[in-house]
């Protein structure tokens, strides 16, 4: 299963370049592409860039991370934006503490 076979109608335009260390891990019962990485223990989420196509239009912003651990969401840290530069950061973040407690 990939994002381009679970979402067929979205546009490779509108994913960004994801990070390092996630692996697709898209459903299609899913409102939308997803991108886990078990190292990180979380899982991106990125839906579509207008509006109208969103499952939920206009409810949530169009990214999302969440706390998982081996597939299964947990709770933990989390963020929803607009900004994909927001997500890198928190990324970044999350991986300094996971680096710092070891």
């Amino acid at each position: 299963m990939s994002w381009q076979t679970e979402f067929p109608d979205f546009p490779a335009a509108d994913l960004p370049a994801i990070p390092p260390g996630f692996e697709d891990t898209s459903w299609h019962n899913d409102t939308c592409p997803s991108f886990t990485s078990d190292e990180a223990g979380l899982t991106i989420w990125v839906d579509y860039l207008a509006p109208a196509s969103r499952e939920y239009e206009g409810a949530y912003p169009r990214f999302g991370v969440t706390a998982q651990d081996h597939g299964v969401e947990t709770s933990g840290p989390s963020l929803m934006t607009d900004s994909w530069e927001e997500v890198l950061a928190f990324i970044d973040a999350r991986s300094r503490e996971k680096e710092s407690a070891s």
